[in-house]
């Protein structure tokens, strides 16, 4: 008999403990506790798929928590489960734990239910891979991964010390391609194989939301930096779980701080290669409100023509 995926559960109110294991346990092996150094040890002990962490607990925050969980335990799935409109927790939920979904309490059994079931679901894929933070570990193989020419690096931003500074980072290595509207970035990323792309999260008033959504489901080994002043929480819950973007950084540029990120994504866009299957860890919920519904199907619809264009290009050529 297949031995049921191990969930832990880490909040610390016992009803939502009690809750959540009511709603789960006929699915899923369950771990529960009230205490984050409990939880690090349980992770420590076990090969755990999914770990639900509450935000706002006594002894150490959900965010602090899932960050030491992806050190110890990379392959298990991490979800944020709160009850708070916090902007901070949300940005570091992203760049520090790089959750795979912020649920929001009350949450809806069904959607719960279905969140975590995908989230066992590719755990349990990446359980006979090697674990990733090999590279994050070893100096020297991290080093020789970034250093690694090849990758193109899209800014998109009208701000020109942006690209600069990314210039400056990446040097030769990489190519970085500039963009400063929406379309000629569209077009790059249709004739160029992009491995990460620096965006602000608008243009003017051109709010690049949903452009960054839609190129996620398109490409979902794309992986996004944003830079930007804005910070809402509702937008930041978005872009995690329906973007699955790779870090949220605050302008005017930090270049040591976004140096590091380039450097992460590097590495991780690497692994993604080196490990397709790991791109299910990518995988993004679908953008659920009307308007940036039609607003997605008409970036999509771009990208098919740019793409059909390209390929008339090319017989013709022939």
């Amino acid at each position: 008999m297949q031995e049921k995926p191990k969930i832990l559960l880490v909040d610390d109110e016992e009803r939502i403990l009690r809750s959540l294991s009511m709603l789960l346990r006929t699915q899923y092996q369950i771990f529960a506790t009230s205490d984050g150094h409990e939880a690090l040890r349980i992770l420590g002990q076990e090969k755990i798929h999914v770990i639900i962490s509450d935000q706002r607990m006594p002894i150490m925050t959900g965010t602090e928590l899932l960050s030491k969980a992806k050190e110890i335990a990379p392959d298990t799935i991490r979800i944020l489960l709160t009850g708070y409109s916090d902007a901070d927790a949300a940005l570091d939920a992203l760049n520090d734990g790089e959750i795979f979904r912020y649920i929001n309490k009350p949450w809806g059994p069904k959607e719960l239910r279905e969140t975590i079931a995908q989230a066992a679901n590719i755990a349990g894929k990446l359980e006979a891979l090697p674990s990733e933070p090999l590279l994050q570990q070893v100096p020297i193989l991290r080093a020789e991964i970034i250093s690694n020419q090849g990758l193109v690096c899209l800014v998109l931003d009208r701000d020109e010390n942006t690209y600069l500074v990314v210039k400056e980072i990446l040097g030769n290595s990489h190519e970085v391609v500039w963009s400063q509207d929406v379309n000629s970035a569209l077009s790059v990323l249709t004739s160029r194989s992009v491995a990460i792309m620096v965006t602000e999260l608008s243009l003017g008033d051109v709010d690049l939301s949903t452009m960054i959504k839609t190129l996620k489901q398109e490409h979902p080994e794309l992986l996004t930096i944003i830079l930007t002043n804005f910070k809402d929480t509702a937008r930041l819950v978005e872009l995690i779980n329906q973007a699955q973007v790779f870090r949220y950084l605050p302008k005017p540029v930090r270049k040591g701080l976004l140096g590091k990120s380039i450097e992460s994504s590097i590495v991780r866009y690497r692994t993604l290669n080196a490990q397709p299957e790991r791109l299910e860890t990518q995988v993004v919920e679908s953008i659920q409100d009307p308007l940036q519904k039609a607003e997605s199907n008409k970036v999509a619809d771009f990208l098919a023509q740019l793409r059909a264009k390209i390929n008339r290009s090319l017989t013709a050529g022939l």
